[in-house]
């Protein structure tokens, strides 16, 4: 009896079955660091649970660099915002340009990405590229370095969002080899985004596109509850300075208040950094 019920399981999750030869040519090495990532990913409980499995995906992959978060999708499945964005070392200032350019718009992998649902090599993407949008995103990307990676995620379309995972730089010659770890990867990496993402999270709708870069990150960390002197000890600057930043950011919301501007703010779609 317990032999038909088994084999019953078997049959029921055979339309999902474990991808084995994805691993057939893996090391030892692989194999027991995607276990230990797989291992945290299932146990993560909050997005920087998720953020510390991407520090350690990134190391065991050729990758410099990687960010990952939540893309929050209209009713027809188009673009509406990110939030929940997990980065461990991408440029502040290139997150600041695609944020204020709106290139989330026109960014031909994200774009990919949510049509397939399949991990996209940069390289390929860009092979394919047309409009002159899509040709300033990449001439910029490449200016801050990002010319080459490889990004996973997927869709989960009855929650009305995707998630992303881009990894970029380091060996070029060996991202091939791991596209189809990512791919499986993503898949884990997507669920514990999900199930830890803050429920109140919101969106970049229309941002506050008026806000420089260093008032983006002050915003940023007033958000996260830091005082005007633990700012500037964040961020190497006077206090007085950061509180010149602090008058400005009222006047450019039209606020009064910390607590009214990061109300606006987040309204408005501010990015939500986990620092």
């Amino acid at each position: 009896m317990l032999r038909e019920e088994v084999k019953g399981k078997e049959m029921n999750t055979s339309v999902h079955p474990f991808p084995a030869h994805l691993f057939e040519h893996a090391t030892k090495d692989d194999l027991q660091h995607l276990l230990e990532i797989m291992h945290y990913a299932v146990q993560a409980e909050a997005p920087e649970d998720v953020k510390d499995v991407l520090i350690r995906a990134k190391n065991f992959l050729p990758f410099e660099r990687v960010i990952g978060g939540l893309v929050r999708l209209e009713p027809q499945g188009t673009f509406e915002g990110f939030s929940d964005v997990l980065n461990v070392n991408f440029p502040e200032e290139w997150l600041y340009l695609y944020w204020k350019n709106r290139y989330a718009e026109v960014d031909p992998v994200l774009r990919a990405l949510m049509q397939s649902q399949r991990t996209q090599v940069w390289s390929q993407v860009y092979a394919n590229i047309s409009s002159e949008r899509e040709k300033e995103f990449v001439e910029t990307a490449t200016s801050f370095g990002l010319s080459d990676g490889v990004t996973a995620g997927s869709l989960d379309p009855s929650c009305g969002v995707a998630t992303f995972f881009a990894f970029a730089g380091g060996d070029t010659s060996e991202h091939a080899r791991f596209v189809k770890f990512l791919d499986y990867l993503g898949q884990h990496l997507h669920l514990a985004l999900l199930r830890s993402a803050s429920k109140t999270s919101t969106s970049t709708d229309r941002c506050v596109t008026t806000l420089s870069p260093r008032e983006v990150t002050i915003l940023n960390w007033v958000k996260n509850g830091k005082t005007n002197w633990e700012i500037a000890q964040i961020i190497g600057i006077t206090e007085r300075t950061i509180r010149f930043h602090i008058e400005s950011i009222f006047g450019k919301l039209d606020v009064s208040s910390r607590t009214q501007a990061v109300a606006v703010a987040v309204q408005h779609g501010l990015p939500n950094l986990v620092a």
